[in-house]
């Protein structure tokens, strides 16, 4: 239970992180502002790389968790979107080292528009796991007497 308490705290730092990134770096080419695509590249970079550990421990809180029919679709759902969402983002650091190719740099940013909405996809159903069923908790009051 330990690993399903710690998840909801570590995950709004690597989604800042690339949320940010993306908006910088979409906002940047738009502009022709080399300084901001840069700042959103290594957002990404350092959003994707802290994402890891991250998704490795909502794994492992998953695990942990009494899992039932009443929430079982959410979770599969963002567990889901949480892998493609890291596998686009992925991509995006591979195809990097290609921009100078016209398919390369099309493909970049489809992939980036498509990371941004699955991180946005993949908070709702978060959000609906801890707000909606109440979990990690499971229904046990957080913080009782208070």
């Amino acid at each position: 239970m330990f690993f399903a308490k710690l998840h909801p705290l570590l995950v709004h730092f690597p989604m800042a992180l690339l949320v940010s990134g993306t908006l910088f770096e979409l906002f940047g080419k738009l502009q022709h502002e080399e300084a901001i695509v840069q700042a959103g590249r290594f957002n990404i970079r350092f959003g994707f790389w802290s994402a890891l550990p991250v998704i490795g421990v909502g794994a492992m809180g998953a695990r942990s968790l009494d899992i039932t029919p009443k929430f079982k679709d959410f979770l599969v759902s963002h567990m889901l979107l949480a892998f493609l969402t890291a596998g686009l983002f992925a991509a995006l650091l591979i195809l990097n080292r290609f921009r100078t190719r016209l398919w390369a740099n099309l493909f970049y940013y489809l992939c980036l528009v498509l990371g941004l909405a699955g991180i946005l996809a993949t908070g709702f159903y978060g959000g609906e796991l801890v707000h909606r069923f109440d979990l990690p908790a499971g229904g046990i009051a957080t913080n009782p007497g208070g």
